[in-house]
């Protein structure tokens, strides 16, 4: 389970890259994964990526509690939207890193996380993810959030 959620982080990282290169950005990988700052440079500026099944049942995206403050403190903050059985989607979502709204949540596991809901006006869908890129979050994303 932790190699793929490895995969699934790379895979989006990749997916985000492409995408920014399409649009014309001059994109600069982090070389260290464990990077405590960044995934990447965007045009010189910081993006962090996330990678993740949505929380289903709140329509949320999630964040440990220990990633909040990488995410607040980018220029840029990208999820990736997984699909699931349950949510068939693909997608990539940027949010506003100085905007977005989250609370603590307990899960079923008891663990805490932050959940960032996704409509609220600092979340914004930029694009459908579809044919291998979706196909590939699929295979290593987890069956279900919720």
């Amino acid at each position: 389970m932790d190699d793929n959620k490895v995969y699934l982080g790379e895979i989006g990282e990749k997916i985000v890259a492409n995408y920014m290169n399409r649009q014309g950005c001059i994109v600069e990988q982090s070389l260290d994964p464990f990077d405590s700052q960044k995934d990447m440079k965007i045009d010189g500026k910081s993006l962090e990526v996330k990678t993740q099944v949505p929380f289903v049942t709140k329509n949320c995206f999630t964040l440990e509690k220990n990633q909040l403050k990488k995410c607040q403190n980018v220029d840029y903050l990208v999820f990736v939207q997984a699909p699931c059985e349950y949510w068939n989607e693909a997608a990539l979502y940027q949010v506003d890193p100085k905007a977005f709204k989250f609370r603590k949540h307990t899960m079923k596991d008891k663990e805490e996380r932050y959940i960032i809901p996704i409509n609220q006006p600092a979340v914004n869908k930029l694009c459908p993810i579809e044919g291998h890129y979706k196909k590939e979050l699929r295979r290593y994303a987890t069956n279900y959030n919720g």
